[in-house]
């Protein structure tokens, strides 16, 4: 007995450091094996953009290049792609950031996330520009070339304005390439909103079922109190889709980027990358100097420029953007221009009548109740391609007191055609439509209310074609530039 008891004791023993062996490996866990980042040179995305030659370049050797995700695929805005940066940007104005589009062979939801510190070894990879003029490095294998260092960063976005986002520097490697300085960057834009044709619409189109289509990109446009338009790129992929656009201004954080002209690649509408929490402030002007250069124009897509609407009063045609200049994608994307045009080319519509009505302009005088003179001077330069063979004017201008935002009433607005000889009737260059001159000229225009009731007016580019008008088709007027400025 006394045998078997010993024997039990021990075996109890055994048992419990058995036990105790066990759970303390449960608790504590070796490290998984770690991959090592191969062994190259190191780059830097500052090194790719000023060594970049207008050809592809393919590495064939291993590259090292470290950097930080600044925007990942998570919200599905994006796929196959990231961004990222490192600190080897120039420009102070970028804090000295480097950031660059990295493409991959596989989507990488889950792999990569913002925050993420990386190295990629380019090794097989190659060095070129998007489709839409944007540097960026293709064909990379997320399993094989990437190797996680940290995550958890915080990346914070440079705050900019719409206009800087333009901004772009010459190559120093080739002085007739042009780079744009925020292409790629994380930036934050304060004090903006959505125009006014975009609020209660949804980012994109998400085709859910039943129906049997794709979801639909769709371009939004951001604009600032000055006017300024860019726009925002949504996937119907997007996870943010379907969420509606909201009635208010503030603040939007996104990743700019280049495609024929800048644009914003939102990441998400939550984590406060859309923070819009002022009151909506649509913009009345006291002055406008509108060149139409801002993306809210891209060919053969309707006028989207902040302030402008534009309606087809009869007929399904708007008035829309015709690009003009020398497309020289190779070398300079800043060379792409693009114009408001209507034509009524390729319509089976009887009657075209469009307009584009210019935003809300607030009448110096008689905003302050006072009578006397009109208070702006206007000119615009205007363009008119394949004219009609009586030489038929098919473009007026007009203005008006009365204009609601929404509805077009042609009895509310009174024609100043009269005013502008220089609209064209054959087909000529851009030219100002006062004197058909080179430069701008004075021509005062407003509208006298008599009282401070109204102190505001619209101005309007009326194109009406297909009615008593001899072979009108494909008329074509462009308008380059408009002015109006205070006496």
């Amino acid at each position: 007995m006394k045998n078997n008891k010993h024997t039990r004791f021990i075996s109890f023993i055994i048992i419990a450091a058995g036990l105790v062996l066990f759970f303390s490996c449960k608790k504590t866990p070796n490290d998984p094996p770690t991959r090592q980042v191969a062994l190259g040179r190191v780059t830097y995305i500052d090194s790719l953009r000023n060594g970049y030659q207008g050809v592809n370049t393919k590495f064939i050797s291993n590259t090292i290049l470290n950097v930080v995700v600044t925007c990942d695929e998570s919200s599905g805005n994006l796929y196959k792609q990231v961004y990222v940066r490192d600190n080897s940007g120039e420009f102070a104005i970028t804090n000295h950031y480097g950031a660059i589009s990295l493409r991959f062979l596989h989507g990488t939801a889950g792999f990569l996330t913002t925050g993420d510190s990386i190295a990629v070894n380019l090794n097989g990879s190659t060095l070129t520009k998007s489709t839409g003029g944007s540097l960026e490095i293709d064909s990379i294998d997320g399993i094989n070339q990437v190797v996680h260092l940290k995550s958890g960063l915080n990346p914070r976005p440079l705050v900019v304005n719409l206009p800087q986002l333009n901004s772009y520097s010459t190559t120093p490697s080739n002085p007739a390439l042009k780079q744009f300085i925020y292409d790629a960057q994380l930036v934050q834009l304060n004090n903006v909103e959505f125009i006014q044709p975009n609020v209660g619409t949804t980012y994109a189109i998400y085709q859910a079922p039943p129906v049997i289509a794709a979801p639909k990109n769709v371009n939004k446009y951001v604009s600032d109190s000055a006017g300024n338009t860019m726009i925002a790129y949504n996937s119907g992929y997007a996870n943010f889709a379907t969420q509606v656009i909201p009635n208010n201004s503030g603040s939007i954080i996104a990743v700019a980027n280049l495609y024929t002209t800048m644009q914003l690649t939102l990441r998400s509408d939550a984590n406060g990358d859309i923070n819009f929490n002022q009151p909506y402030s649509p913009i009345i002007y006291d002055t406008i100097s509108q060149y139409f250069s801002c993306a809210g124009l891209s060919s053969k897509a309707t006028v989207f420029t902040a302030g402008w609407r534009t309606f087809a009063y009869q007929g399904s045609l708007y008035w829309q953007g015709a690009q003009y200049g020398n497309p020289a994608f190779g070398n300079s994307t800043t060379d792409w221009k693009y114009a408001p045009a209507a034509s009524n080319y390729k319509t089976n519509d009887v009657v075209n009548d469009m307009w584009l009505v210019s935003p809300p302009i607030v009448d110096n005088i008689y905003a302050h109740g006072g009578t006397g003179t009109y208070s702006k001077l206007m000119d615009f330069y205007l363009q008119l391609l394949y004219p009609t063979p009586n030489h038929y004017r098919l473009l007026s201008v007009l203005v008006s007191n009365n204009f609601d935002g929404t509805n077009i009433i042609p009895s509310d607005w009174v024609d100043i055609s009269s005013l502008f000889p220089g609209i064209a009737t054959a087909g000529t260059n851009f030219q100002y439509a006062h004197s058909a001159s080179v430069s701008f000229s004075s021509v005062p225009v407003g509208f006298k209310v008599g009282n401070a009731d109204k102190p505001t007016f619209n101005i309007a580019f009326r194109y009406q074609s297909n009615t008593g008008y001899v072979d009108s088709t494909g008329v074509t007027y462009s308008i380059g530039r408009f002015f109006l400025r205070n006496q």
